[in-house]
């Protein structure tokens, strides 16, 4: 293990005001260092709201998969003894064509779908934020992303203002809405949660429960165990994608590269720690599909399900049984207030209590007329190869072609964010 000494540093930031509150600002450039402070790392994350994406071992084993050629920098803050802000960031070099720039972002905010709740303490939110921009403007940088910033983030806006505050006049700071995000906010009962539904919508829950009724096999579903995980997760995936290549897509596991095996040690590690929540849903001793998802907090993170495919299902909703299970199999639990469904627009998902919330991304930028220009180049060509590559072939013309088309391009993931700026 490195000495943490050696992989860090150290600052103490006093607020504007002249307060004799001070705090000291550690940045590390690896895991390693933080181990011993998983658990304190992973409890303040949580009492500060800041999701299942910011914990220790999410954060280390993203960075394990996908940190090659790129600069980690870890920010903690505290005030004096306690822990108060923790800001993951790593600074990378992108080329488009002859433009290149220095960005810096959140760790894990590519490569895989997922938007940030920052963990940082509210009653020491400006000067947190005011010891980050002075902190990270010591590092060469031409674009600073700060988010995707989760729909349901409370001090987004705040952090935002105070960011603009803080950064000051030499630097331009835009706040803008990137995308959408879906949550489902959790009655006390399976029963209430349906009564909340239009007619229409429960009429359909009533239709599939006379259609098991009228089964001789019996509806069952189970969460993934340290005994069955392999078993359990190596069966979600194949259905997953089999479903996927059906339509001539590859699905997330082919879509997105080594996502598989991030996935499978990510949810190993969360499984550790009590957080997975890759559910199984049986009709007698056949698999009818899975919901593979995490528990943080006050939330419950869907990230994706699997159906079974076979025609021998008849007039059942197979999706409609699966949210079911899994809305009664989060229900038993205490405390969970949201089911996050994660990024998009779905009628589906609205009309079964879905409610949109705005995902934001702050942008940071140094007003330097030559950086200004070159900046605007590369937002300009990002949001070409978005247009073109993605949006036009990737979705529309690829599908569609009889030959096996590859995972998604490492520069558009790496870049697709950066358009707003």
């Amino acid at each position: 293990m490195a000495n943490p000494s050696d992989a860090k540093e150290v600052v103490t930031e006093t607020d504007r005001a002249g307060s004799a509150e001070t705090l000291q600002v550690e940045a590390y450039d690896d895991f390693e260092s933080l181990r011993g402070i998983q658990q304190k790392w992973d409890q303040f994350v949580e009492s500060a709201d800041g999701g299942i994406f910011l914990t220790y071992d999410w954060c280390r084993i993203w960075w394990d998969y996908y940190g090659r050629d790129r600069d980690l920098k870890v920010f903690l803050f505290h005030n004096n003894d306690e822990l108060v802000g923790i800001i993951p960031l790593f600074f990378e070099e992108i080329r488009l064509g002859p433009i290149l720039v220095r960005v810096g972002k959140i760790v894990g905010s590519d490569f895989t779908p997922s938007q940030f709740s920052l963990p940082l303490a509210k009653d020491h939110l400006m000067l947190v934020v005011q010891a980050f921009s002075r902190s990270v403007c010591k590092y060469k940088w031409d674009i600073l992303l700060i988010g995707p910033l989760a729909g349901l983030y409370e001090s987004s806006k705040e952090v935002a203002f105070l960011c603009a505050e803080a950064f000051g006049e030499g630097y331009s700071v835009k706040s803008k809405t990137v995308a959408e995000q879906t949550y489902f906010p959790l009655a006390g009962s399976w029963e209430e949660q349906v009564y909340a539904l239009s007619k229409n919508q429960r009429n359909k829950f009533r239709k599939n429960d006379r259609v098991i009724r009228r089964e001789t096999k019996q509806l069952a579903s189970r969460l993934a165990r340290s005994e069955d995980f392999s078993e359990i997760f190596q069966s979600f995936v194949e259905m997953h994608q089999s479903r996927w290549l059906m339509t001539g897509r590859r699905g997330h596991f082919g879509d997105w590269p080594c996502s598989y095996e991030f996935h499978r040690d990510a949810a190993a590690s969360q499984l550790k720690c009590g957080r997975l929540r890759l559910l199984e849903v049986k009709l007698g001793d056949s698999p009818l599909g899975y919901k593979y998802g995490y528990r943080f907090g006050n939330k419950h993170y869907a990230f994706l399900d699997a159906r079974s495919v076979s025609e021998s299902r008849g007039h059942l909703d197979v999706g409609r049984v699966l949210f079911a299970e899994q809305i009664r199999n989060i229900l038993k639990e205490n405390g969970v207030e949201y089911l996050d469904s994660m990024r998009g627009r779905y009628e589906h998902k609205l009309q079964l209590g879905g409610v949109l919330f705005q995902i934001r991304s702050i942008y940071v930028c140094p007003k330097k007329l030559p950086l200004l220009i070159r900046v605007s180049v590369f937002r300009a060509l990002a949001w070409l190869l978005n247009l073109c590559y993605y949006r036009i072939w990737y979705c529309r013309l690829a599908p569609r072609l009889p030959f096996k088309h590859r995972p998604l391009w490492k520069i558009w993931i790496r870049s697709s964010e950066l358009p707003y700026a």
